[in-house]
């Protein structure tokens, strides 16, 4: 065989293997989107929350939308202070105001999802503006669309979405080369603070870049429009809500959590968009006073001060959404890079194929297999439902005390809406728990709810010490639900007709006489 026909095969079998590369990245990517609809789909129309504090939130943007109060008088019940921004549950409460749904969490829930895909347009839109090739704006909407770090996020009601939509379009708008564009995304910054007090890093990488290029009076007015509608907007609610500032800043200064967040920041760095943008992240590091430029700043003060914020004990990885839309469209610029590297070498095409055909996409299936079967199987979100309906029917007009804050929620008036934010406040000495201990030792309610096992976040229990001897001395475990474990006060412990209809729905008795087969809660 002579050198020429060798040298022809070596160029087919890097053809082929750059194929199979890119079609094994491709199929990790667009599998990953396919597991996201289906999650959100599934996830949408349940009836309890999809994660820990969807409740908390919808509490007061279902009381808001009755009494037009946000932050309420913490000496009544539920005592606890109401963390967020007020935009967050003004939005969340539109829909409520134009239409009453049976299930009070799907009107706020596609205010999240319509946030979410605002996010995804206006990373594509950027991408697209940096990188302008065809096929830009595939690659971004499918790195976005199957990041596994959001998806269980997408339609849980915080401002993380809502803010960050405002921050991507500021960087998005400051592309653009004039006055009214770069006060328009002044105006956005301070938007995006409106819905996460956190979220100064479009501010400051606007106001960074604008004086790197030597735009000082662009630099003034976007600072100024910034100042507007952040602080200025934040003053004109204040004059209406009293109680705000002290309410969002109840967690201050924080418990301070070190095993947690490495967790988070292990979880993190194991995106594979993350792993692409790093690809990236070297030759473009270098084009100063670029649109580049902009993006890295807002993506670079994004992630330090989600890595700050998230040291406190009540963060998780929604801290960095910011930053992981930032990083998309040098994720899309990484995946370009190392598939031309795939089709030029073949030691390099077999890793591409190896990493994501063999390494990612395994784990990925399964996931998605598993959340198919949530999704249309008959042991799923039918049967979550089903099971939480049952539980409503029976507690309906019964004063309910429950540390899982969507059976909280059945009680008219609860008694807490949040039991970490309750440790959480003890910790830090900001909350007396006295009111609500009391009333569990008088046996003010009908029957006490918790999780079956023990719920505990970076250090912080649901269900502290203190709050479980206090009920433990008026109510005794009864039986087992689904994953909620119901107490019933000691004196009428399987005597009363609440009793009788939690063993109908297929309630299980627990013996608590023998600790080997009582719960752990």
């Amino acid at each position: 065989m002579n050198a020429s026909t060798r040298g022809s095969e070596v160029r087919v079998i890097r053809k082929v293997v750059g194929h199979i590369a890119a079609a094994a990245m491709i199929a990790f990517f667009l599998i990953g989107c396919f597991d996201t609809v289906i999650q959100q789909i599934a996830a949408l129309f349940q009836l309890n929350e999809i994660g820990y504090g969807d409740t908390y939130v919808l509490y007061d943007v279902v009381r808001f939308q009755q009494t037009g109060e946000i932050y309420r008088d913490l000496s009544q019940p539920p005592y606890l202070p109401a963390q967020y921004s007020p935009l967050m549950y003004m939005l969340y409460s539109l829909p409520g105001r134009i239409y009453r749904f049976a299930n009070p969490y799907l009107g706020p829930r596609l205010v999240a999802l319509a946030a979410f895909l605002l996010c995804v347009a206006t990373t594509v839109s950027i991408a697209h503006s940096l990188i302008p090739a065809r096929r830009t704006w595939w690659w971004t909407l499918l790195i976005v669309g199957s990041m596994n770090v959001m998806r269980d996020w997408i339609l849980q009601l915080r401002g993380d979405f809502l803010g960050a939509f405002f921050s991507l379009l500021t960087v998005r708008l400051l592309f653009i080369e004039s006055w009214w564009a770069i006060v328009l995304a002044g105006l956005c910054a301070g938007f995006a603070t409106q819905f996460k007090i956190t979220f100064v890093a479009a501010l400051a990488a606007g106001t960074l870049w604008l004086l790197i290029r030597r735009r000082w009076r662009q630099a003034g007015g976007f600072a100024a429009a910034a100042v507007l509608t952040s602080v200025g907007l934040y003053l004109l609610l204040w004059t209406r809500e009293h109680r705000m500032l002290t309410e969002m800043m109840a967690m201050s200064p924080g418990i301070y959590e070190v095993r947690g967040y490495l967790k988070l920041a292990y979880h993190l760095m194991s995106e594979p968009a993350v792993l692409l943008a790093a690809i990236a992240l070297s030759p473009v590091a270098w084009r100063s006073n670029s649109r580049w430029t902009a993006l890295l700043l807002f993506g670079g003060l994004s992630v330090c001060v989600a890595a700050v914020t998230d040291l406190q004990a009540g963060g998780n990885v929604n801290y960095f959404y910011e930053a992981l839309f930032a990083l998309a469209p040098l994720a899309v610029l990484g995946a370009r890079r190392l598939l031309a590297r795939a089709r030029l070498n073949i030691g390099a095409g077999l890793f591409v194929t190896a990493l994501f055909a063999f390494h990612l996409l395994p784990p990925l299936r399964q996931n998605l297999s598993e959340n198919i079967q949530y999704a249309i199987g008959p042991g799923g979100v039918k049967l979550n439902n089903r099971e939480f309906g049952k539980i409503q029917d029976v507690l309906r007009g019964r004063h309910v005390f429950s540390s899982v804050p969507s059976v909280a929620l059945l009680d008219p008036q609860p008694a807490l809406m949040d039991p970490f934010l309750l440790g959480y406040l003890q910790r830090v000495g900001k909350f007396d728990p006295k009111p609500i201990f009391e009333r569990i030792r008088n046996s003010e309610f009908d029957i006490v709810v918790t999780a079956s096992t023990p719920q505990v976040w970076r250090g912080i229990l649901h269900v502290g010490p203190e709050l479980r001897g206090t009920i433990s001395a008026s109510y005794q475990p009864y039986c087992v639900y689904s994953k909620y474990l119901f107490h019933l006060p000691r004196n009428q412990s399987g005597k009363s007709t609440l009793a009788k209809e939690l063993l109908e729905i297929g309630c299980q008795p627990v013996a608590c006489n023998r600790p080997s087969i009582c719960p752990a809660w």
